[in-house]
Protein backbone atom coordinates (compact mmCIF):
# COMPACT_ATOMS: atom_id res chain seq x y z
CA UNK A 1 0.00 0.00 0.00
CA UNK A 2 0.95 3.88 -0.56
CA UNK A 3 2.69 4.94 -3.53
CA UNK A 4 6.64 3.97 -3.12
CA UNK A 5 7.81 6.80 -5.64
CA UNK A 6 6.70 9.59 -3.48
CA UNK A 7 8.30 10.60 -0.42
CA UNK A 8 6.68 11.34 2.46
CA UNK A 9 7.26 14.48 5.40
CA UNK A 10 5.27 14.19 8.66
CA UNK A 11 4.64 17.63 10.54
CA UNK A 12 3.01 17.61 13.58
CA UNK A 13 2.84 20.96 15.43
CA UNK A 14 2.97 20.92 18.81
CA UNK A 15 3.21 23.50 22.33
CA UNK A 16 4.06 21.87 25.70
CA UNK A 17 3.61 18.55 24.53
CA UNK A 18 4.70 16.68 27.51
CA UNK A 19 6.09 13.21 28.13
CA UNK A 20 3.96 11.66 25.92
CA UNK A 21 4.73 13.16 23.02
CA UNK A 22 7.53 10.73 22.88
CA UNK A 23 4.95 7.94 22.38
CA UNK A 24 3.64 9.46 18.99
CA UNK A 25 7.37 9.55 17.73
CA UNK A 26 7.86 6.05 18.66
CA UNK A 27 4.82 4.86 16.92
CA UNK A 28 6.02 6.74 14.19
CA UNK A 29 9.02 5.38 13.80
CA UNK A 30 7.65 1.69 14.10
CA UNK A 31 5.84 2.27 11.09
CA UNK A 32 6.19 -0.29 8.23
CA UNK A 33 6.81 2.43 5.61
CA UNK A 34 9.50 5.19 6.59
CA UNK A 35 8.68 8.36 6.41
CA UNK A 36 11.30 11.08 4.78
CA UNK A 37 11.19 13.35 7.75
CA UNK A 38 9.53 14.21 10.91
CA UNK A 39 8.84 17.60 11.54
CA UNK A 40 8.03 19.43 14.94
CA UNK A 41 6.80 22.96 14.00
CA UNK A 42 6.89 24.53 17.48
CA UNK A 43 4.81 27.38 18.78
CA UNK A 44 6.96 28.15 21.71
CA UNK A 45 7.48 24.93 24.00
CA UNK A 46 8.60 25.89 27.30
CA UNK A 47 9.21 22.02 28.48
CA UNK A 48 10.80 19.02 27.38
CA UNK A 49 9.71 19.26 23.68
CA UNK A 50 13.02 19.93 22.08
CA UNK A 51 14.91 17.17 24.23
CA UNK A 52 12.23 14.78 22.85
CA UNK A 53 12.47 15.64 19.70
CA UNK A 54 16.01 15.62 19.13
CA UNK A 55 16.37 12.02 20.61
CA UNK A 56 14.77 10.72 17.37
CA UNK A 57 17.15 10.98 14.38
CA UNK A 58 14.34 11.68 11.21
CA UNK A 59 12.94 14.33 13.77
CA UNK A 60 13.83 17.52 13.53
CA UNK A 61 12.47 20.76 15.49
CA UNK A 62 11.50 23.66 13.86
CA UNK A 63 10.77 26.82 16.13
CA UNK A 64 8.08 29.48 14.97
CA UNK A 65 8.39 31.51 18.13
CA UNK A 66 10.85 33.67 17.69
CA UNK A 67 10.08 37.57 17.22
CA UNK A 68 10.83 37.03 13.17
CA UNK A 69 8.08 34.84 13.09
CA UNK A 70 5.60 35.55 15.86
CA UNK A 71 3.18 37.47 13.65
CA UNK A 72 3.14 35.17 10.76
CA UNK A 73 1.77 32.00 12.78
CA UNK A 74 0.52 33.36 15.82
CA UNK A 75 -1.71 31.27 17.61
CA UNK A 76 -1.24 28.22 15.27
CA UNK A 77 -3.67 27.10 12.86
CA UNK A 78 -3.13 27.96 8.99
CA UNK A 79 -0.38 30.07 8.97
CA UNK A 80 1.81 27.35 11.15
CA UNK A 81 0.02 24.46 8.33
CA UNK A 82 1.69 26.91 5.44
CA UNK A 83 4.79 28.32 7.40
CA UNK A 84 5.32 23.53 7.43
CA UNK A 85 4.19 23.23 4.31
CA UNK A 86 7.10 25.28 2.89
CA UNK A 87 9.77 23.78 5.33
CA UNK A 88 8.42 20.31 4.54
CA UNK A 89 10.40 18.15 1.42
CA UNK A 90 8.38 15.26 1.03
CA UNK A 91 5.86 15.01 -2.19
CA UNK A 92 2.84 14.02 0.33
CA UNK A 93 3.16 15.92 3.74
CA UNK A 94 1.07 14.40 6.67
CA UNK A 95 -0.28 16.19 9.22
CA UNK A 96 -0.47 14.79 12.87
CA UNK A 97 -1.48 16.34 16.06
CA UNK A 98 0.67 16.25 19.27
CA UNK A 99 -1.71 14.07 20.98
CA UNK A 100 -2.64 11.56 18.38
CA UNK A 101 -1.16 8.27 18.59
CA UNK A 102 -1.34 5.92 15.27
CA UNK A 103 -3.36 2.74 16.76
CA UNK A 104 -1.05 0.31 14.40
CA UNK A 105 1.78 0.03 11.74
CA UNK A 106 0.14 0.49 8.95
CA UNK A 107 -1.57 4.04 9.85
CA UNK A 108 1.02 5.67 7.15
CA UNK A 109 0.24 3.07 4.30
CA UNK A 110 -3.48 3.17 4.85
CA UNK A 111 -3.20 7.01 4.66
CA UNK A 112 -1.00 7.66 1.58
CA UNK A 113 -1.98 4.79 -0.77
CA UNK A 114 -5.07 6.72 -1.77
CA UNK A 115 -2.34 9.13 -3.40
CA UNK A 116 -1.65 6.25 -6.02
CA UNK A 117 -4.27 7.63 -7.88
CA UNK A 118 -2.79 11.26 -9.30
CA UNK A 119 -6.18 13.45 -9.08
CA UNK A 120 -6.16 12.67 -5.06
CA UNK A 121 -5.29 16.02 -3.81
CA UNK A 122 -5.46 14.92 0.39
CA UNK A 123 -6.45 12.28 2.42
CA UNK A 124 -8.14 12.09 5.97
CA UNK A 125 -7.88 9.44 8.20
CA UNK A 126 -10.08 7.91 10.97
CA UNK A 127 -9.60 9.13 14.97
CA UNK A 128 -11.06 7.15 17.66
CA UNK A 129 -11.16 8.01 21.32
CA UNK A 130 -9.29 6.11 24.11
CA UNK A 131 -11.29 3.30 25.66
CA UNK A 132 -11.63 4.86 29.20
CA UNK A 133 -12.40 8.46 27.50
CA UNK A 134 -15.33 10.61 28.15
CA UNK A 135 -18.00 8.49 27.18
CA UNK A 136 -19.82 11.69 25.12
CA UNK A 137 -16.48 12.78 23.87
CA UNK A 138 -16.21 9.51 22.20
CA UNK A 139 -19.43 9.38 20.96
CA UNK A 140 -18.85 12.37 19.24
CA UNK A 141 -15.80 11.39 17.50
CA UNK A 142 -17.14 8.27 16.49
CA UNK A 143 -19.81 10.01 14.80
CA UNK A 144 -17.21 12.53 12.85
CA UNK A 145 -15.96 9.82 10.83
CA UNK A 146 -17.53 6.46 9.15
CA UNK A 147 -16.03 2.83 9.27
CA UNK A 148 -16.18 2.52 5.10
CA UNK A 149 -13.79 4.22 2.75
CA UNK A 150 -14.92 6.79 0.20
CA UNK A 151 -13.80 9.36 -1.85
CA UNK A 152 -15.29 12.73 -2.67
CA UNK A 153 -14.79 14.72 -5.99
CA UNK A 154 -17.23 17.04 -7.77
CA UNK A 155 -19.89 16.47 -10.10
CA UNK A 156 -22.16 18.64 -12.21
CA UNK A 157 -24.63 20.18 -9.94
CA UNK A 158 -23.26 18.56 -6.44
CA UNK A 159 -23.25 21.54 -3.64
CA UNK A 160 -19.92 20.40 -2.14
CA UNK A 161 -20.91 21.16 1.91
CA UNK A 162 -18.50 20.81 5.04
CA UNK A 163 -20.75 18.38 6.82
CA UNK A 164 -19.88 15.92 4.21
CA UNK A 165 -15.72 16.66 4.54
CA UNK A 166 -14.58 16.30 8.06
CA UNK A 167 -11.80 16.55 6.93
CA UNK A 168 -9.90 17.68 10.37
CA UNK A 169 -5.76 18.40 10.23
CA UNK A 170 -5.39 16.15 13.17
CA UNK A 171 -4.73 13.17 10.53
CA UNK A 172 -4.81 14.07 7.19
CA UNK A 173 -2.26 14.17 4.31
CA UNK A 174 -1.91 16.61 1.50
CA UNK A 175 -0.14 16.33 -1.81
CA UNK A 176 2.52 19.20 -1.94
CA UNK A 177 2.07 20.04 -5.37
CA UNK A 178 -2.04 21.40 -5.20
CA UNK A 179 -0.85 23.24 -1.97
CA UNK A 180 1.25 25.12 -4.01
CA UNK A 181 -2.00 26.38 -6.03
CA UNK A 182 -4.26 26.52 -2.75
CA UNK A 183 -3.05 27.63 0.48
CA UNK A 184 -4.33 26.90 3.81
CA UNK A 185 -6.78 30.24 4.17
CA UNK A 186 -5.18 32.54 6.98
CA UNK A 187 -7.90 34.64 7.36
CA UNK A 188 -10.20 31.30 8.79
CA UNK A 189 -10.11 31.61 13.10
CA UNK A 190 -11.72 28.06 12.58
CA UNK A 191 -11.92 25.47 9.70
CA UNK A 192 -9.08 25.80 7.56
CA UNK A 193 -8.55 22.39 7.07
CA UNK A 194 -12.07 22.03 5.90
CA UNK A 195 -12.28 25.26 3.39
CA UNK A 196 -8.87 23.53 2.09
CA UNK A 197 -10.51 20.46 0.99
CA UNK A 198 -13.77 22.13 -0.33
CA UNK A 199 -11.65 23.92 -2.47
CA UNK A 200 -9.67 20.93 -3.52
CA UNK A 201 -12.78 19.34 -4.36
CA UNK A 202 -13.98 22.07 -6.52
CA UNK A 203 -10.96 22.49 -8.22
CA UNK A 204 -11.74 18.86 -9.53
CA UNK A 205 -9.61 17.19 -7.54
CA UNK A 206 -10.11 14.32 -5.16
CA UNK A 207 -10.15 14.21 -0.67
CA UNK A 208 -10.19 10.36 0.06
CA UNK A 209 -10.59 8.94 3.30
CA UNK A 210 -9.09 6.12 4.89
CA UNK A 211 -10.54 4.95 8.06
CA UNK A 212 -8.01 1.78 8.35
CA UNK A 213 -5.84 5.24 8.98
CA UNK A 214 -6.66 5.43 12.72
CA UNK A 215 -4.88 7.29 14.83
CA UNK A 216 -6.05 7.55 19.17
CA UNK A 217 -6.36 11.04 20.28
CA UNK A 218 -7.40 12.33 23.52
CA UNK A 219 -10.51 14.52 23.71
CA UNK A 220 -11.57 16.27 26.72
CA UNK A 221 -14.77 17.49 27.96
CA UNK A 222 -15.10 21.52 28.22
CA UNK A 223 -17.69 23.87 28.88
CA UNK A 224 -14.90 26.91 28.29
CA UNK A 225 -13.14 24.86 24.78
CA UNK A 226 -16.81 24.37 23.40
CA UNK A 227 -17.87 28.07 24.14
CA UNK A 228 -14.60 29.26 22.10
CA UNK A 229 -15.54 27.13 19.19
CA UNK A 230 -19.12 28.12 18.91
CA UNK A 231 -18.08 31.69 19.06
CA UNK A 232 -15.28 31.40 16.41
CA UNK A 233 -17.71 28.82 13.85
CA UNK A 234 -20.43 31.72 14.27
CA UNK A 235 -18.18 34.37 13.55
CA UNK A 236 -16.49 32.84 10.56
CA UNK A 237 -19.99 31.29 9.37
CA UNK A 238 -21.12 34.91 9.62
CA UNK A 239 -18.64 36.48 7.54
CA UNK A 240 -16.74 33.48 5.36
CA UNK A 241 -18.78 31.07 4.86
CA UNK A 242 -20.02 30.55 0.84
CA UNK A 243 -22.59 27.95 -0.96
CA UNK A 244 -20.46 24.92 1.55
CA UNK A 245 -22.97 25.20 4.80
CA UNK A 246 -22.17 25.67 8.28
CA UNK A 247 -18.44 25.16 9.60
CA UNK A 248 -20.42 23.52 12.65
CA UNK A 249 -18.96 19.94 13.21
CA UNK A 250 -21.76 18.32 14.14
CA UNK A 251 -25.10 17.19 12.97
CA UNK A 252 -28.33 19.31 14.49
CA UNK A 253 -29.23 15.97 15.58
CA UNK A 254 -26.18 15.12 17.75
CA UNK A 255 -27.80 16.02 20.68
CA UNK A 256 -30.34 13.65 20.58
CA UNK A 257 -28.43 10.53 19.48
CA UNK A 258 -25.86 11.78 22.23
CA UNK A 259 -28.71 11.61 24.74
CA UNK A 260 -29.87 7.90 23.52
CA UNK A 261 -26.31 6.94 23.01
CA UNK A 262 -25.94 7.95 26.68
CA UNK A 263 -28.44 6.47 28.46
CA UNK A 264 -27.74 3.15 26.42
CA UNK A 265 -24.98 3.19 27.80
CA UNK A 266 -26.12 4.12 31.61
CA UNK A 267 -23.96 7.19 31.77
CA UNK A 268 -26.84 9.41 33.12
CA UNK A 269 -24.64 11.37 34.90
CA UNK A 270 -22.97 12.86 31.37
CA UNK A 271 -26.66 14.17 30.63
CA UNK A 272 -26.73 17.37 32.37
CA UNK A 273 -23.31 17.91 30.70
CA UNK A 274 -24.95 17.61 27.17
CA UNK A 275 -27.53 19.69 28.36
CA UNK A 276 -25.65 22.87 29.13
CA UNK A 277 -22.61 22.21 26.78
CA UNK A 278 -25.42 22.40 23.92
CA UNK A 279 -27.02 25.46 25.90
CA UNK A 280 -23.45 26.71 25.73
CA UNK A 281 -22.96 26.16 22.07
CA UNK A 282 -26.09 27.63 21.09
CA UNK A 283 -25.50 30.80 22.54
CA UNK A 284 -21.70 30.89 21.91
CA UNK A 285 -22.83 30.16 18.43
CA UNK A 286 -25.21 33.29 18.13
CA UNK A 287 -23.15 35.62 19.60
CA UNK A 288 -20.21 34.78 17.20
CA UNK A 289 -22.49 35.59 14.30
CA UNK A 290 -23.30 39.11 16.12
CA UNK A 291 -19.39 39.92 17.23
CA UNK A 292 -19.66 43.15 14.46
CA UNK A 293 -22.67 44.57 16.39
CA UNK A 294 -20.38 44.84 19.84
CA UNK A 295 -18.00 47.79 20.79
CA UNK A 296 -14.21 46.65 20.26
CA UNK A 297 -13.54 46.74 23.59
CA UNK A 298 -16.46 43.83 24.40
CA UNK A 299 -15.20 42.52 21.30
CA UNK A 300 -11.39 41.97 22.64
CA UNK A 301 -12.90 40.36 25.95
CA UNK A 302 -15.08 38.33 23.89
CA UNK A 303 -12.95 36.86 21.18
CA UNK A 304 -9.05 38.23 21.39
CA UNK A 305 -8.29 36.02 18.16
CA UNK A 306 -10.39 37.70 15.97
CA UNK A 307 -10.65 41.37 17.74
CA UNK A 308 -7.92 43.06 15.46
CA UNK A 309 -9.47 41.67 12.00
CA UNK A 310 -10.04 44.71 10.29
CA UNK A 311 -11.27 43.71 6.65
CA UNK A 312 -13.48 41.44 4.81
CA UNK A 313 -11.76 38.89 2.70
CA UNK A 314 -11.68 38.88 -0.74
CA UNK A 315 -13.59 35.64 -2.48
CA UNK A 316 -10.61 34.43 -3.93
CA UNK A 317 -8.99 34.50 -0.13
CA UNK A 318 -11.22 31.35 0.43
CA UNK A 319 -8.48 29.96 -2.51
CA UNK A 320 -5.71 30.67 -2.01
Amino acid sequence: MGDAGLSTSIVIPTFNAGRAFGTVLHRIMGQGRAPLEIICVDLGSTDGTRHIVTQFPLARFVDLSPPSLAREVQGGGPAAWNRAMEEARGDVVVFLGQDAVPANGDWLNHLTAPFEDPAVGGVYGRQQAPLDSDPLSAFRLSQRFCHEPHRRRNRLGDNVRYKTLPFFIDNAAVRRSIWRGIHFNEHLPVGADRVWARQVVLASCTIGYAPDALVIKEVHASLKAAYRLAVLTGYTDAHYDDEGGTLWPDSKQFVKRAAWYLLKGFALGRLPYLAIEDLVQRYGYKLGRRLDRLGPTLRQRIAPEIATQTREPELDDLAA
